[in-house]
């Protein structure tokens, strides 16, 4: 459970209590006394000087908590300097009155010596207390701040997340559509394909769900979800489409986006003429940094303008996920796009 001292004063001061009421005493009392009387008579004189200084503390302290529990936000105002100055000024009078008092029946010898003037006594007094409260108000706002921040990244971090999810979801409904009227085509006339056709469609929707809440998935594995998706799709074309996998076994343990290849593919079969005289190539190799996937270009003469959702998929999902990002190379005969490979150690940090 908070405290009090948690809940108005933004940190726990015990510790800040326990090391700063002696500092600021031995300080006040050579302030007060001077050094070589001090010397001479350091216990009575830290004494004095400790009374004091931990009756301002404590008083400035309350103060601040009345402050903060009636101007819990961080905008400055008359009202707040005016209630700061007005209890502060009373505080300092009934300490010096009331601790004064005191002090002056028990160590009635030294109070006399106490050489400071009543204008430097309440300048000193008035600086060690403003440094008392900025002191507090710092730490305190240091920690609200720090707070606000925390708050803030994990608000990012779900919002990421919801919006990583419904990401990650816009694969295109369109490919089970085509694929069940690419099932009732072949079982009058080829039932044992369209038995295996079945199965694979089976096999790559579950590693859809699978995978559908992982934020990053081994090349290796999306290499293997993906052979279904390419036997779909060869049987749905019949020598139409022509795709090379040509990734280093080296790479496969490293990292890249679920479902990030099977978009490209269905980009470049949606956008492109799949004929058996002009057969659609795609081709999906890598370097040192990036899995590269390319196909060659021959538009089809689309009469609307195309969203290019799946690219935007893959683009914010990179940009949820890493600061790397995608390239997109379009030239004359081939439209590329170049997927960041994420390392192990990248992906120790996406995941903290």
């Amino acid at each position: 459970m908070q405290s009090r001292a948690e809940k108005y004063l933004g940190f726990q001061d015990r510790w800040l209590m326990i090391g700063g009421v002696p500092f600021i005493a031995v300080i006040v009392s050579l302030m007060t006394f001077g050094g070589d009387f001090f010397s001479e008579n350091g216990l009575p004189c830290f004494l004095i000087g400790l009374l004091f200084t931990l009756s301002y503390w404590v008083v400035t302290r309350q103060i601040i908590i009345e402050y903060h529990k009636r101007y819990p936000n961080y905008e400055w105002s008359v009202k707040r300097i005016g209630f700061v100055l007005f209890w502060c000024i009373i505080m300092y009078f009934s300490v010096k009155f009331i601790v004064g008092t005191f002090v002056h029946y028990i160590f009635s010898d030294f109070t006399e010596i106490a050489h400071s003037s009543a204008t430097l006594e309440f300048l000193t007094t008035g600086v060690i207390i403003a440094m008392m409260f900025f002191l507090y108000e710092g730490i305190y706002y240091f920690n609200k701040s720090r707070i606000i921040e925390i708050e803030k990244n994990k608000l990012e971090r779900i919002t990421a997340e919801q919006k990583l999810s419904t990401l990650k979801n816009q694969v295109n409904p369109h490919f089970l559509f085509n694929s069940l009227n690419t099932l009732v085509t072949i079982i009058p006339e080829e039932p044992n394909l369209a038995i295996n056709f079945v199965q694979q469609l089976s096999k790559s929707y579950r590693s859809i769900l699978e995978h559908r809440d992982e934020k990053l998935i081994t090349i290796r594995n999306e290499i293997d979800s993906l052979e279904s998706y390419i036997f779909l799709l060869k049987t749905r074309f019949q020598g139409k489409i022509q795709i090379h996998n040509g990734i280093d076994e080296e790479i496969k343990e490293h990292f890249i986006l679920p479902l990030s290849l099977q978009i490209l593919i269905e980009n470049a079969v949606k956008h492109n003429i799949t004929s058996k005289t002009k057969p659609l190539k795609i081709e999906i190799i890598n370097n040192a940094d990036y899995v590269i996937v390319s196909n060659n270009l021959q538009k089809k003469n689309q009469t609307y303008n195309s969203t290019k959702l799946g690219l935007a998929n893959i683009k914010s999902r990179y940009e949820l996920l890493t600061n790397k990002e995608i390239k997109v190379n379009e030239g004359a005969d081939t439209f590329t796009v170049y997927l960041p490979i994420i390392t192990n150690l990248d992906y120790e940090n996406t995941n903290h």
